[in-house]
């Protein structure tokens, strides 16, 4: 009985052990931080451009189809699309 809590007092050590240095940051995330020296987040750069007319019609006919509006069948009506997209 003693070797087994011996063992159960070891093993949660080690897990106590493991979770506080896999939480703590390494030393390159502590030295080597602009944005928190800028007070910014995110990533650095503008913001990408706004996405092609497919990719918002792509949503709307999604959107359409999740809130009963779509005539037909969602396959059929993205498959559509897509044929006018790459001119088929």
């Amino acid at each position: 009985m003693t070797r087994l809590t011996l063992v159960g007092v070891a093993l949660a050590v080690l897990v106590a052990t493991a979770g506080v240095a896999a939480a703590a940051p390494s030393e390159n995330a502590r030295e080597s931080s602009p944005a928190s020296e800028a007070g910014q987040q995110g990533p650095p750069g503008e913001l990408p451009g706004p996405v092609p007319e497919f990719v918002s019609d792509v949503h709307r006919i999604v959107s359409d189809f999740l809130s009963g509006a779509l005539d037909g069948s969602l396959g059929d009506s993205l498959s559509d699309r897509a044929d006018d997209f790459s001119g088929a």
